[in-house]
């Protein structure tokens, strides 16, 4: 039993309630609430175990339960947590995490500290226990608060570390910080991350398309008057050349594509809600023209803006149009540059850093000019890695083929659900539920050959490495409450065709089945899934599949490093058996 199964299990047999424990403890009911639902779990020898236990104890006296000792609790909760070893997981998570979110060179340290680069890495990954584990986190510590002075990277840190943005802006502190976080650190999970895919998860592109008027848009024809080349200083008339670099581009004759890449500080220009309308519409005409767009984040900075950056472009990505890419490695501090570009106009900037509103940028239509910045894109795109590939239903037999391609790689996979697996699905009840929703022949046709990739697909990664795959079990009043339904992202299916109770404890039943018939697949039951329309498939340490059910189906690959760590070190599920 996990951490957080085993306090929610505590409250359920003392019927006690969040606020109760947060009383006779003195933790806040925030911090009981991230511990039950796992998004933050306490170190095994921290005071803050010791307060939950001394909190369970209090309430079981209470209410004649004095069975359950403080000593007893505490015992099992840091069995629970791993106690025995806890040196070798707590050090390497809280290590791989620092050195995921803020970037750092494993070759570069290993210099500044006189190890072996191979040597960090094993560390990283828990192959390895440091010898002396106070020591190596004391030259972390100090290694790190050297080399991450700007105020973004503490800013990262102290999110990191739980702490306020001007509490390690000292060396020193910032290096005893790390040194403590490190060795005892509570293993959080940034909650910009779950925000967003929490968005992505109730999004609807249809709802959305309706709001915006997209699918009533028109993209003008009538003919108008820019200049060639233009020259633009301050905020303000460079907000006019990107209005005209996007209007250019709809209304041309061109069908190239679209390349946008900048590391300037863009949300100052959404701080104008009348810019960011025409900014939008102007995306969306180009998108409604047919064009691809290639867009290079900049990701070298505070992990919440990074995020939130990219919230705001899921409407765009679930177009298909959209291929996002990054540039590898921490960039310069000093400039700020900005290259827009298409078949038709072009838009290129530079700063000071922290002296955007005084930057000077070029508007051009020039015949001589564009092949010139085209070649610049060409460049970029050349060393830029693809942020995420994104897989729209005109892509299913591509998406097949990665995922086919990658499960015969040796390796760790997890998947989290909000369905029960497909691949553990027999034919026979397939069809019945099939029967069951009115689905035609010749979709059912479509359907069982996707179930059988799936099971193709998982009896191939098992040959390979090892899966667990995470999933609810309905209790019989949340069954009734919503029947579940199959699923069918990888089908690109927004049909929901739904079980009833037989069939659904068919489907478990055979789930168990295979999980005691296959000793390399986990299956791990819970209560309820954090998300509704979200299925995520994780390659340790090397991508992270996100693929969305319905509104629309869609699946996200995601590849960046810093990304992949924070989804890999999530908790997804939450499970709701112990709050009932």
């Amino acid at each position: 039993m996990q951490f957080h199964e085993m306090l929610n299990e505590y409250l359920r047999r003392l019927n006690a309630t969040a606020l109760e424990l947060a009383e006779a403890s003195g933790l806040s009911p925030a911090v009981i609430s991230r511990y039950r639902s796992a998004k933050r779990t306490p170190a095994p020898d921290s005071d803050a175990l010791m307060r939950l236990a001394r909190g369970i104890a209090s309430i079981a006296e209470q209410k004649g339960e004095l069975a359950l000792s403080q000593e007893d609790v505490l015992k099992a909760f840091r069995k629970a947590l791993g106690y025995e070893e806890y040196g070798q997981t707590r050090l390497a998570a809280n290590f791989d995490l620092l050195v995921n979110v803020l970037h750092l060179r494993l070759g570069e340290m290993a210099r500044a500290l006189s190890f072996d680069p191979s040597y960090l890495s094993r560390i990283r990954t828990g192959q390895r226990i440091p010898t002396n584990p106070a020591s190596f986190a004391r030259s972390v510590g100090n290694y790190t608060a050297r080399r991450c002075r700007s105020a973004a990277e503490r800013a990262d840190l102290a999110r990191l570390l739980d702490q306020e943005p001007g509490a390690l802006a000292n060396d020193a502190v910032c290096s005893a910080a790390l040194e403590r976080w490190l060795l005892n650190g509570e293993a959080g999970q940034p909650d910009s991350t779950f925000s967003f895919l929490e968005k992505l998860d109730g999004f609807d592109l249809n709802d959305y398309i309706r709001t915006v008027r997209f699918d009533q848009l028109k993209v003008p024809t009538a003919p108008f008057q820019l200049p060639s080349f233009k020259v633009h200083y301050g905020l303000e008339n460079f907000r006019q050349a990107l209005l005209d670099f996007l209007k250019s581009t709809a209304l041309s004759r061109s069908r190239e594509p679209v390349f946008m890449c900048s590391d300037m500080p863009m949300e100052e220009l959404a701080q104008d809600m009348e810019f960011s309308k025409k900014w939008m519409l102007g995306l969306a005409a180009i998108l409604k023209k047919g064009l691809h767009l290639d867009m290079v984040h900049d990701l070298n900075r505070p992990y919440a803006e990074m995020m939130l950056g990219l919230e705001s472009w899921i409407p765009l990505y679930m177009t298909g149009q959209i291929s996002p890419w990054y540039l590898r490695g921490r960039h310069n501090s000093v400039y700020g540059h900005l290259l827009f570009c298409s078949g038709a106009a072009a838009v290129e900037g530079e700063c000071i850093a922290g002296d955007f509103a005084h930057g000077r940028y070029l508007f051009s239509q020039g015949k001589s000019d564009l092949p010139y910045y085209r070649r610049r894109a060409d460049a970029i795109l050349q060393t830029a890695q693809p942020l995420m590939d994104i897989y729209r239903d005109a892509s299913e037999g591509a998406y097949s083929s990665f995922l086919f391609a990658n499960v015969h790689e040796a390796g760790e996979y997890r998947a989290v659900l909000t369905a029960l697996p497909p691949h553990t699905l027999s034919d026979e009840c397939l069809t019945r539920i099939l029967e069951k929703n009115g689905v035609s022949p010749s979709e059912q046709e479509n359907i069982h050959r996707a179930f059988a990739r799936s099971r193709a697909l998982v009896a191939s990664l098992l040959q390979n490495g090892v899966y667990e795959e995470e999933f609810p079990v309905l209790s019989p009043a949340a069954f009734e409450a919503e029947p579940p339904s199959l699923a069918l992202s990888g089908l690109f299916c927004d049909t929901e065709l739904r079980y009833d109770d037989a069939d659904y404890q068919e489907h478990l039943r055979l789930t168990r089945a295979f999980a005691a018939g296959n000793p390399g697949y986990t299956a791990r039951e819970v209560g309820r899934s954090a998300f509704r329309n979200l299925q995520i498939f994780i390659r340790k340490g090397k991508w992270v599949g996100v693929s969305k059910c319905k509104a629309p189906a869609i699946h996200f690959v995601i590849r960046h490093p810093r990304l992949c760590a924070a989804l890999e070190n999530m908790v997804f599920l939450v499970d709701e058996r112990a709050e009932t």
